[in-house]
């Protein structure tokens, strides 16, 4: 595996693992910007932040960005964890461009239509609810929260309903604009690619992106109870 790096001007780092025999390629765009860099009145945000990502942009609404990828036998992903959130794609090699440009709309150019909004609160209060009857989640959940205590670490990724339902778009908003910014930004592709080429893709669509935010994540003090280990504390949310 030979894994080729360039850093663009704005702070994001562009990597690709070029895979001649493959026809198809993966690409994801990952946000150093999960759960744990929420503050106390965020809490859930970043979760809901990737639910709305694809309800809809200034040029697409939520039907046109599926249509889009899935016309061409492409999909579409996220997830959030603590440290971190990832957007998806893979597609047939010539379609990379299309995937790129798609996920840089979705985070870039997002509308969080009150509409939208209020359909996809309902939809986390329901996966909430789930995690509740789920044990594995429940013990999960509870041994985050005794082995860092008051702090974002040992809160649910998720949220909680009210929480959750607080929301407003400006909301939103305003944690997109603080935290997805170039030098929190990896692009990794891996599959049929041409590095330098979609250096020049990415570099277009993210060409207004700011490089860094005015407000920097709290440093969070790490405490751990009864001498135990996560297992994982990276669990994702798949939406």
């Amino acid at each position: 595996m030979k894994v080729t790096t360039t850093k663009l001007d704005n702070g994001i780092v562009v990597l690709s693992d070029n895979m001649e025999h493959l026809e198809s390629a993966s690409l994801g765009i990952w946000v150093k910007s999960g759960s744990r860099f929420e503050n106390e009145n965020e809490h859930g945000i970043s979760h809901l932040l990737e639910h709305m990502a694809f309800k809809g942009t200034k040029t697409r609404n939520a039907k046109q960005i599926a249509e889009q990828i899935e016309n061409v036998g492409g999909e579409l992903n996220a997830a959030t964890s603590i440290e971190h959130t990832g957007y998806f794609a893979r597609t047939l090699k010539e379609d990379t461009g299309l995937a790129a440009e798609i996920l840089s709309d979705i985070l870039q150019n997002s509308l969080f239509e009150e509409t939208e909004l209020s359909r996809e609160k309902q939809v986390i209060v329901q996966e909430i609810g789930a995690s509740h009857d789920d044990p594995d989640d429940q013990t999960f959940d509870m041994f985050l929260s005794t082995a860092y205590p008051n702090q974002p670490i040992g809160r649910p990724i998720l949220g909680t309903v009210k929480s959750v339902c607080d929301f407003t778009p400006n909301a939103i908003r305003s944690y997109l604009h603080n935290n997805y910014v170039g030098d929190r930004m990896i692009v990794a592709t891996a599959g049929k690619i041409d590095h330098d080429g979609l250096v020049k893709i990415i570099e277009k669509q993210f060409a207004d992106l700011r490089s860094t935010s005015s407000k920097q994540p709290k440093k969070q003090t790490i405490l751990v109870a009864m001498h135990a280990k996560p297992q994982n504390t990276n669990r994702r949310i798949l939406f």
